[in-house]
């Protein structure tokens, strides 16, 4: 079912391999342990069909050490990274290499949009774009002893001729918490559906066009719906996030599956655009199981949503909240502090706007240039300097494990200073707090 076809021939080489595919600990977040990684469940899932040995380990709420301690001997190791992660990618590979030494280690995922940030002495490949066919190129390429550096193939077209996630090969850890105040709908467990990929967008702090040439790729409804249904029917789990960039992108597909889904008895939540409204649409989803949804505000400075090249505006975000609350669907607000364009207004808009319109819960970031993104290549034409490179200092979350995170300086506007952008990110977290709907987990 994948899209490289593999006779007996080419299989045989490598079906004698052992892969391992690692999500790394997470240490910044303060619930780790939310959602399934599950870019590399489909891998294991095709490399299963193929009759590989395959193996997945989710490290997500494990420190390194432990991490390291438990990793088995594999052939091939491939870890799955976003760009925040590059480096401490570089570490896990070291200690992967001292302890194997004759092993590889690849990289994939959102954070290997470029090799600006990898180890070259410990890494020995990266994959950019979807993975699907490039694994089996990139251990064919092993068993030869020929191991290319960079592996960048055409996206999957059809994602409906995918298998299913490997979600067995994960135990009883598919996900935890996903819904708003750590609500259950339907019982205790989750996991995470994608349903398509890429975005039709161009954001300028995102870095989602360089893997997807703002073209979106669409899974039938059908094919979603038979999906979900395996996960009730084999791991008693009803409660969904749906990992989209944009779920909405497609509105007569979302009503097919509606559908679909609604005789299921699931609770799910999406992520999407405040734009454009559809009532119906949404009061559609509400009474299929659709529980959430998160919106991507991002701010309520008009100035600052142009800049940032959202294209929308404070009334379209308002809008979309209040015809959510009209039908009981949960909101989940996606904000950003520090950002370019951010001048003396922007605080008191954002909390005059978010003391009038209703919402939820609002998960708050810390502003800061996404590798890829248009915003981290040409900083000047955002009129700000990039004061910080280190990958490691660049955890966006209010909150981690540890606590309240301290902000970081990792960018500067041209013409404000440090210490006021400071004392605004202080005011705009305090009033946060105080409002009891600020986001922790």
């Amino acid at each position: 079912m994948n899209t490289i076809i593999f006779d007996e021939e080419r299989l045989k080489p490598i079906r004698c391999l052992k892969v391992l595919l690692i999500y790394l600990p997470h240490p910044y977040l303060k619930q780790p342990d939310a959602q399934a990684p599950i870019g590399i469940l489909y891998l294991a899932a095709l490399l299963e069909e193929a009759g590989l040995n395959v193996q997945v380990r989710n490290y997500s709420t494990w420190s390194t050490w432990q991490a390291i301690e438990d990793l088995p001997r594999a052939d091939l190791y491939g870890i799955t990274v976003t760009s925040l992660e590059l480096k401490q990618a570089n570490r896990f590979a070291h200690l992967i290499k001292e302890k194997y030494e004759n092993s590889a280690v690849v990289l994939g995922g959102p954070g290997t949009f470029s090799d600006e940030f990898v180890d070259w002495g410990v890494i020995d490949a990266i994959c950019k774009g979807d993975g699907e066919d490039a694994i089996f190129l990139m251990l064919e390429d092993y068993a030869k002893g020929m191991l290319r550096k960079t592996y960048a193939l055409p996206p999957v077209e059809d994602l409906d001729h995918l298998p299913f996630p490997a979600r067995h090969l994960l135990g009883d850890n598919q996900g935890g918490n996903i819904f708003a105040y750590n609500f259950k709908y339907k019982g205790n467990k989750s996991t995470v559906l994608v349903t398509s990929r890429g975005c039709p967008f161009h954001c300028s702090f995102c870095s989602s066009p360089f893997f997807s040439n703002n073209k979106v790729r669409f899974r039938k409804p059908e094919n979603v719906f038979q999906e979900m249904k395996s996960v009730v029917q084999e791991l008693g789990i009803r409660q969904f996030r749906i990992s989209d960039d944009v779920f909405l992108a497609d509105p007569k597909r979302v009503l097919k599956l509606c559908e679909l889904i609604g005789p299921l008895d699931v609770a799910w939540r999406i992520s999407t655009r405040v734009k454009p409204m559809n009532e119906t649409l949404y009061r559609t989803m509400f009474e299929a199981g659709c529980k959430e949804v998160s919106f991507g505000v991002e701010s309520f400075d008009e100035d600052v949503l142009k800049i940032l090249k959202k294209g929308t505006t404070p009334k379209d975000n308002a809008y979309a909240l209040e015809v959510c609350h009209k039908i009981g669907l949960k909101t989940r607000v996606l904000f950003m502090i520090r950002t370019p364009g951010q001048t003396a207004k922007t605080v008191p808009k954002n909390i005059w706007w978010l003391n009038r319109v209703p919402y939820s819960i609002i998960c708050c970031t810390t502003f800061v240039p996404i590798p890829g993104s248009d915003i981290w290549q040409n900083p000047d034409a955002y009129n700000i300097e990039i004061l910080n490179r280190n990958l490691d200092d660049y955890n966006f979350y209010f909150f981690s494990s540890r606590g309240e995170n301290k902000i970081k300086n990792i960018i500067k506007i041209k013409d404000r200073s440090l210490e006021e952008f400071n004392r605004e990110t202080d005011e705009f977290r305090e009033y946060l707090k105080s409002t009891g709907k600020l986001n922790e987990g």
